[in-house]
């Protein structure tokens, strides 16, 4: 799906959850003008396109990731930035039955057997019983959507701050209607420790965490409770639960202040106060094959916040795009990528709150069958709208699902290759992988007898579009215009002309032949540092072009 066409709509049903109801720079010794690949984002309403400022690889793991789409609320009047958003109590009320008709009065769930708590007890009698400690919210409700195949599952999260210690396990979020406790949140007693929370709240704040099915309206089974029931639409309290006394099992509680929540088909909504405004921008539609997606939108007074995670890290480039418009066009959205497994920050960026949309190649993040999340770590008060996507790094505006290779901003260079014969058959591969041309590189690869993916792949298998998994069009033109070769072995007199140079022994301990992999995106610096602190040195793609100009390989190297 491309990013020229701006769904109006785009926004409306972003929080539906399972529940009905719930809502490189130059390089210097390279004689190609490889760059950094920069994207060109198109916009709906022409603007200026720019790169994420500060973009850093941190520790590359393995991966993965998702998206998110969120609320927009329509205004009959324009609100120009900078003018005052509507009051929270300007838009309706949700409707809806009361949770007390959903929920099993006294229902108290296993694993809170040992605290004074139960479902239907009155909000007035949960209260912090731990001396000497305190909890407080430190950022607004957010939804986590999980999206990669068998339907939508959502989470709750929201920042908050303990004082007294250190929490032993997560807290949980309590709802609240009419002063009755209406969920107990989910068991966090066998859940992983401290969870970093994705919007807001500093470097000592914590995720307390919810579920989209009320935890007081089990449905039994032989072994356990299931819980399959939302909370209806309508106005809620929320509170975050603490228990600091799981290591000394003594029971004590920890209890926040309340947060207002209007919950409805569209998702929650938190009152967004003095922060916030009018917005213009608008998420672009997600590109295919896009990681994992964070929305969040503070106009008329609210404030909804979501993740959603649509598919898995792997091992091709991404890229993070991102848009935010601010009542300052000056104050800047900082971005993290997360591994969630382990809390490891991957990347750092941010964007500059102007309404302008911008993006840029982060290179590849070690591969694997897990998601990654985006955190928005300090939001500036005026921010009315932002998006930030970590996608597959196809050019914005060309088709994702199409070709890698398109929009690549290159030249081949005869000095990257010590033959003028070997020189011509790389010029040709960039030239048939930049237009996209499969039926040619088939022929070449068919011709030369090429070997493919370690001889696993036909020449058709290997260049079929689209190629967005696989990146195989845009790692050739990298690899070919974006590194230099080196001979490595072959048959005497015609040598093989190996790409990058670096998988030549010659270069295994050369930093500038490192380094051009790094900048050309076939790895991260990270990774480049692994390999070559490793017995086996430079293992990604590689071409192999004989003096004579017969294109050898182009395959992993062994």
């Amino acid at each position: 799906m491309s990013h020229d066409d701006l769904n109006n709509d785009f926004l409306s049903g972003a929080l539906r959850g399972a529940a009905d109801a719930m809502p490189g720079g130059e390089v210097d010794d390279l004689n190609v003008s490889f760059g950094v690949v920069r994207d060109r984002v198109r916009r709906r309403r022409a603007a200026k396109v720019g790169g994420l400022a500060g973009a850093s690889l941190a520790v590359a793991g393995v991966l993965a990731f998702g998206v998110t789409q969120s609320s927009v609320w329509n205004t009959s009047e324009p609100i120009l930035p900078g003018q005052s958003s509507a009051s929270a109590s300007a838009d309706p009320a949700p409707s809806g039955p009361p949770a007390t008709s959903v929920i099993q009065d006294g229902y108290r769930p296993s694993w809170l057997e040992s605290f004074d708590l139960a479902c239907g007890m009155p909000v007035e009698d949960l209260t912090t019983t731990a001396d000497g400690w305190s909890l407080s919210p430190a950022g607004d409700l957010y939804a986590r959507t999980s999206d990669q195949g068998g339907g939508p599952s959502t989470t709750w999260g929201m920042a908050v701050t303990a004082d007294g210690g250190e929490l032993d396990v997560p807290p949980v979020l309590v709802w609240s209607q009419d002063g009755v406790v209406v969920d107990l949140g989910p068991n966090v007693f066998e859940a992983p420790g401290r969870v970093v929370p994705l919007l807001g709240g500093g470097d000592t704040a914590v995720e307390a965490q919810g579920l989209a099915n009320t935890t007081c309206a089990p449905t039994g089974t032989e072994t356990r409770d299931i819980f399959e029931t939302p909370l209806p639409a309508g106005e809620y309290e929320v509170r975050a639960l603490g228990f600091p006394g799981v290591a000394t099992g003594d029971g004590e509680l920890l209890v926040s202040d309340p947060v207002a929540v209007r919950l409805d088909a569209d998702g929650a909504r938190v009152p967004a106060g003095t922060r916030g405004g009018a917005a213009t921008i608008e998420p672009f539609d997600p590109e295919g094959g896009e990681i994992t997606r964070f929305v969040l939108d503070r106009t008329r007074g609210w404030v909804t916040a979501e993740q959603t995670q649509r598919d898995y890290s792997s091992d091709a480039p991404l890229r993070v795009v991102g848009q935010c418009e601010s009542s300052n066009p000056q104050d800047v959205l900082p971005i993290e990528v997360v591994l969630p497994s382990t809390g490891e920050v991957l990347v750092t960026s941010q964007v500059t709150c102007d309404g302008e949309a911008v993006g840029e190649e982060v290179g590849v993040l070690q591969g694997g069958e897990e998601v990654l999340d985006v955190r928005l770590t300090d939001v500036p008060d005026g921010l009315a709208r932002g998006w930030v996507s970590l996608e597959p790094a196809t050019p914005a505006g060309g088709d994702a699902g199409d070709c890698s290779a398109e929009g690549m901003s290159l030249r081949w260079d005869a000095a990257n290759a010590p033959s003028a014969e070997a020189g011509a058959t790389a010029e040709t591969l960039v030239d048939a992988a930049l237009a996209c041309d499969s039926d040619r590189l088939v022929e070449l690869a068919t011709q030369h007898g090429t070997e493919l993916q370690l001889t696993l792949e036909t020449p058709e298998q290997m260049f079929a579009l689209p190629d967005t998994d696989t990146q195989r069009y845009r790692t050739l033109v990298a690899l070919l215009a974006g590194t230099q070769g080196a001979v490595n072995g072959g048959d005497p007199g015609n040598e093989t002309i190996v790409w990058p140079r670096v998988a030549a022994q010659e270069f295994r301990d050369d930093d500038a032949a490192w380094q051009e992999v790094v900048d050309a995106g076939l790895l991260t610096q990270e990774q480049a540092d692994a390999q070559r602190a490793d017995t086996f040195g430079y293992t990604g793609m590689a071409v192999g072009i004989a003096q004579d100009g017969t294109w050898r390989y182009y395959s992993p190297t062994d």
